[in-house]
């Protein structure tokens, strides 16, 4: 595996386990990007988490797999999940300390677009 294919790997595998974080512990991740925890945030925010803990997983299997409908799906979850945490921010939901976080996703979706590009070249 190349080391696009590492870094999507690992990519997915960080999703997965911060994914599993923000389910299991809603509020402290709200805490940490600077959003209000009361119940209904901290509600949404651990069936956001779900959502993360899943796709992370299924982008790790896809590098292992070569799977280049989930990478591009995985590509597309990162773009909406940059572009909801910005809006969040735009919106006052969220502190700046969450443009660390939007950043990250558009960065990630990005190195997942290049490397579902080669996948798909492959196949």
């Amino acid at each position: 595996m190349k080391m696009a294919g590492r870094l999507v790997q690992a990519i997915g595998l960080i999703a997965l386990v911060t994914g599993f974080t923000q389910m299991v512990s809603p509020g402290t991740i709200l805490a940490q990007v600077g959003g209000d925890a009361n119940p209904a945030a901290r509600h949404f925010f651990g069936i956001v988490g779900m959502f993360m803990m899943l796709f992370g997983g299924a982008t790790a299997h896809a590098v292992h797999t070569s799977n280049a409908p989930v990478l591009a799906l995985s590509m597309l979850q990162k773009l909406g999940a940059a572009a909801a945490v910005t809006l969040g921010i735009l919106n006052s939901i969220f502190g700046s300390i969450a443009w660390v976080v939007a950043a990250f996703d558009f960065a990630t979706a990005m190195l997942t677009f290049v490397y579902w590009r080669n996948v798909n070249a492959r196949s």
